[in-house]
């Protein structure tokens, strides 16, 4: 059986250890240059599982292989387990603290948990602009309708769009989309209020020696449905 008397000295050491990893990165992830080109939360977790298996190679600190052995295996240091203790340190305090709490054990401090989002009363939304006749800024536009409201369809829930290719996918998951505002997350929306959202710009036309034209395309006016999380795609 085992011992909570190392057992527990074990987990807040990781805790403590998690903490200071987390506050350690913390300036990479408020980096401009990082917000500028990668999704946040996507690649903040490789970072994470990465420096966490750095870590338990350079300080030999294979917490999954100690908990195994105290919980009666054999001890067996590999590289299995130090993948799996770094993903202990990459889950942070919070999946440390949360472990703690599921032994019913006391944590030493209260983690610092991310409030859900889009949060009750709120929905997110965001606007990815696909080029075909678009020349140089899209503007986005957003505006809260406060007179009589428009004959409107049901409050919004999200929208299914097509299969885009698999490196498509990859890519939006890691990377931040320069043609999608925001570039990545969603901006937090009113459920109780009507919004219209509206792309303007300039296209080109059929001849290219001709002027450029400008444009304004109504994306969608209406309410968002409660938590929802929509992310129009607008072909211009």
């Amino acid at each position: 059986m085992t011992d909570l008397n190392v057992l527990i000295p074990l987990l807040v050491g990781a805790f403590v250890v998690a903490a200071v990893l987390e506050s350690a990165l913390t300036t990479l992830f408020q980096w401009r240059l990082y917000l500028e080109f990668f999704n946040g939360r996507a690649v903040k977790t490789l970072i994470m599982i990465a420096v966490g298996y750095a870590v338990v190679r350079q300080f030999d600190y294979d917490i999954f292989n100690k908990i195994v052995f105290m919980a009666g295996g054999e001890s067996n240091a590999g590289s299995l387990s130090r993948f799996l203790s770094a993903c202990v340190l990459a889950g942070g305090s919070a999946a440390i603290y949360q472990l703690l709490k599921t032994l019913g054990l006391r944590p030493p401090v209260e983690a610092v948990q991310d409030k859900p989002k889009p949060a009750t009363g709120n929905a997110w939304v965001s606007v990815r602009i696909i080029r075909n006749q678009a020349v140089g800024d899209v503007r986005i536009h957003l505006d809260e309708i406060t007179g009589p409201p428009p004959v409107i369809s049901p409050p919004i829930t999200g929208v299914i769009g097509g299969h885009p290719h698999l490196w498509q996918r990859f890519k939006r998951v890691f990377f931040a989309d320069p043609m999608r505002l925001p570039s990545y997350g969603g901006r937090t929306l009113e459920t109780s209020k009507i919004y219209r959202i509206v792309a303007s710009g300039n296209v080109r036309q059929a001849n290219p020696n001709d002027p450029l034209l400008p444009f304004e395309r109504e994306i969608y006016v209406g309410r968002f449905a409660e938590r929802a999380i929509v992310d129009f795609v607008f072909a211009i």
